[in-house]
């Protein structure tokens, strides 16, 4: 138990041999390095748990036990003599150096207990570098329920010397990784080394206590154990070993007594006490280690800087902001226009150079210090300035998107600008050329612009936002074009069918609204047809182009049923029933407009007349047809109303009868009037006492030449006028001349100051009127006859 085994590690100069029981299992030898020096975890170490160390089928029914100490103070022949483990052991003669790298395990040989031999801290070997001094410590007090430190008595109350720094963020990462309220405790068992006694191991375990108790005191803790004490997840033991060299004899009793705590369940002060066992079966200790090492190595707790990285770090963040605050600020002046709404064509070869420039400035000044630092600041920096580069390439992206959208708008309104002048409709076509034509527009806009291996520099949000805009810009573009053009084709069908309705409703008769529902119908097919021709431009779907026609369809029916309103209004009815009335009562069967005489039966004929007028009357006022002549499409849209093929009301029908009746009353008395003129006939006795009394004055103008000529000339005269009908107009241009001539006399004479009485002034004015009076009644009949006969037609039509 006392004899140095000799390292299987080195050469008998002391020379270290590579060692590969990390990876390859040695039926020779117990010994397994769990973790080398470069942080790996071994792949064979359950494979030792069932041949090596016969724990396979043990369960619970084992331990563990980990050292803890720097470097060279005998910690792994401390654990041989204790255990029976043949670990490396320092040769002397080859100067203090280090012997175990990485943690190594071994079974006891008289025990049921893995020991874990923990390199040393403290080491010349690895320099600055504690990070595996951290993580190996916290290793082992994470899996071990024993943990022995191994520290010189001189050092006790030191803080460094006994490694009371290394503790404190051991088990500050451990509370917050492993440590849970009720979890299993662990054991730290204090080897004190080179015990003189002077000093009592009780006042040196007090203050070693009080040390910890003030670290633990001084850490941050998690949530939910800010008040917890270090005794709710340690346990503390304390022995003393003699020199091993100056008291042999008392160092090998010491070590009895130790080992006997470790390996005697009866000892009373038992190391292993059940409330420490972690719990883990032994067949899963190498699942246990493996998964408390990858949570310690993916920890950044442990990661503290070194002085030569402390310096580094400083000098490359000062070196940074020295140059990012001058060189870099300085060289990116040029773009604040971009935030004016301003696209910088030459942006992505501006952000370039200023980054490369600024980068090489950097380098030339921090390439000298720590290199791993050196290269992490160099990132940082790198990073700093392109994410403030960032916010200027995202509103350089927010400008190309605006100019894109421009670009697209004005391309899509430049196709359906040549889509009006030739008559056609590629509203898809024109689309995706002007979507292409932004989109490159985008797309080469934002590559141009970009920062070099900056790859959290994407387009892809602007893009998106961009697409956005653009789909919606098309989707009401889409719209408003395909308003015009159901617009375009429902007016051109409308003004189409509105000259056939029109037609028929002139033309009137019994088939009338079966021929204006035929031109609904054919308008109707026609614009169905424009708009399927026409959707196919839009790249409509199926749905879309039926909902084009339904449109149509409707419209047209609207524009039918205003058609009809229009035409149907009281003038217009009363000028059609009057035109019918004429028709009938005017002229006669050939056509001929009649001359009526005494002997006519003007009274049934003005019968027959209103009868046909009224029949045409009920005819306009409703659609007297089967629905079925409408269309389908039409009768079973919900907007239909049936009570629509009323196109005249009872109410207006009224109305329109009273107003025509006057009128076609009119038409009769006048029809009377004529009738009382054509057969008035000169008394043939006026006659003869004319040419008995004229005689005389009839033979001197007869045989007078120039009286003959100049009555020649006046018949002459008055034949013409009265053969092309100017007898009238001749006459109201005379009296206009008269009038004109007076008034210009009276106005000469006043103007002389003769002023003339107001009688005669209305004696003229009485003059004129009774004329005018008199013309009136030779024309058409003496008063008193034309009165008479007026009241005895009347009287008979009552």
């Amino acid at each position: 138990m006392d004899s140095i085994v000799p390292s299987s590690r080195e050469s008998s100069t002391g020379a270290e041999v590579p060692s590969l029981r990390f990876s390859r299992f040695d039926a020779s030898d117990k010994r397994l390095q769990i973790i080398n020096d470069q942080k790996q975890f071994s792949p064979i170490v359950s494979e030792y748990v069932k041949k090596h160390w016969g724990l396979h089928e043990k369960g619970f029914a084992y331990n563990v036990v980990a050292v803890f100490g720097s470097q060279s103070t005998g910690k792994s022949t401390l654990l041989n003599r204790l255990f029976g483990t043949n670990f490396d052991v320092m040769n002397e003669s080859a100067g203090r150096q280090q012997t175990t790298k990485g943690i190594w395990v071994s079974k006891a040989d008289e025990a049921d207990i893995l020991v874990l031999d923990v390199e040393g801290t403290d080491g010349g070997e690895r320099f600055e570098d504690q990070d595996f001094e951290r993580k190996s410590a916290l290793f082992a007090l994470a899996i071990a329920e024993v943990v022995i430190v191994n520290i010189y008595e001189n050092n006790v109350g030191l803080y460094n010397g006994a490694n009371l720094g290394l503790l404190k963020t051991v088990l500050d990462v451990n509370l917050q990784l492993f440590q849970q309220t009720g979890s299993p405790k662990t054991c730290l068992h204090f080897v004190i080394r080179d015990f003189t006694g002077q000093t009592p191991l009780e006042r040196l375990a007090t203050t070693l206590t009080t040390y910890l108790t003030k670290i633990w005191d001084g850490l941050s803790k998690p949530a939910g154990k800010e008040s917890s004490k270090i005794e709710e997840f340690f346990t503390f033991a304390f022995t003393g070993l003699p020199h091993k060299v100056f008291a042999r004899e008392a160092f090998e009793s010491g070590v009895g007594k130790l080992r006997h705590k470790f390996v005697n369940s009866s000892d009373p002060e038992y190391a292993f006490q059940p409330a420490l066992h972690k719990r883990v079966p032994a067949d899963g200790f190498s699942s246990f280690a493996h998964s408390v090492w990858d949570r310690i190595s993916a920890s950044k707790e442990l990661d503290l800087p070194t002085q030569t990285q402390l310096l580094a770090e400083h000098r490359c963040e000062e070196i940074a902001k020295e140059v990012f605050d001058g060189q870099f600020l300085d060289g990116i002046k040029g773009l604040k226009g971009i935030e004016a709404g301003k696209v910088i064509d030459d942006f992505g070869v501006i952000v370039n150079h200023v980054v490369e420039s600024c980068i090489l400035k950097f380098d030339e000044a921090g390439s000298r210090y720590h290199p791993q630092v050196y290269e992490r600041k160099r990132i940082e920096f790198r990073h700093k300035m392109g994410t403030h580069l960032l916010a200027l390439y995202n509103q350089q992206l927010a400008n190309i998107s605006k100019r894109a959208v421009a670009l697209f708008v004005s391309s899509l309104n430049a196709g359906l600008a040549q889509d009006n002048e030739a008559g056609t409709s590629l509203f898809a076509k024109h689309l995706a050329e002007a979507l292409r034509a932004a989109e490159t527009l985008f797309r080469d806009g934002a590559l141009a612009a970009k920062l070099k291996d900056a790859d959290d520099w994407s387009p892809e949000v602007l893009h998106s936002q961009f697409i956005t805009e653009i789909e919606k810009l098309s989707g009401e573009k889409r719209k408003e074009e395909v308003e015009k053009m159901i617009v375009a084709v429902e007016k051109l069908v409308v003004s189409g069918m509105k000259d056939g309705v029109i037609g028929q409703l002139n033309e009137s008769g019994l088939n009338m609204w079966a021929g204006i529902l035929g031109t609904f119908r054919e308008a109707v097919e026609f614009g169905t047809l424009q708009v399927q021709k026409r959707g196919q431009g839009f790249e409509a779907t199926g749905d879309e182009i039926e909902g084009y026609k339904t449109s149509v369809r409707w419209q047209t029916w609207v524009g039918l049923l205003e058609t009809l309103k229009t035409e149907t209004a009281d003038d217009k009815m009363l000028a059609r029933l009057k035109a019918t009335f004429e028709s009938r009562f005017r002229y006669d069967e050939q056509g001929v407009p009649r001359l009526w005489n005494l002997d006519d039966p003007i009274e049934a004929i003005f019968s027959l007349s209103m009868d046909e007028a009224d029949k045409s009357l009920n005819v306009y006022a409703k659609m007297d047809v089967p629905l079925k002549m409408i269309g389908d499409n039409i009768i079973e849209d919900q907007r239909f109303d049936p009570s629509c093929v009323v196109i005249i009301s009872s109410e207006r029908l009224t109305t329109i009868r009273k107003r025509f009746k006057k009128e076609a009353d009119s038409m009769f008395v006048e029809a009377k009037r004529s009738m009382v003129i054509t057969t008035a006939k000169i008394p043939p006795w006026f006659i003869g006492m004319t040419i008995v009394l004229g005689w005389n004055e009839f033979m001197l103008v007869l045989f007078n030449p120039l009286y003959f000529t100049s009555l020649a000339i006046l018949l002459g005269g008055l034949y013409v006028m009265w053969q092309y009908g100017m007898i009238g107009p001749a006459i109201k241009v005379g009296t206009a001349a008269l009038k004109e001539g007076l008034d210009i006399a009276k106005t000469e004479l006043q103007k002389n100051g003769i002023q003339l009485p107001e009688f005669l002034s209305m004696e003229d004015e009485n003059a004129g009127k009774k004329q005018q009076a008199q013309g009136k009644k030779t024309k058409v009949a003496p008063a008193g006859a034309v009165s008479s006969v007026e009241e005895i037609e009347m009287k008979k039509r009552d």
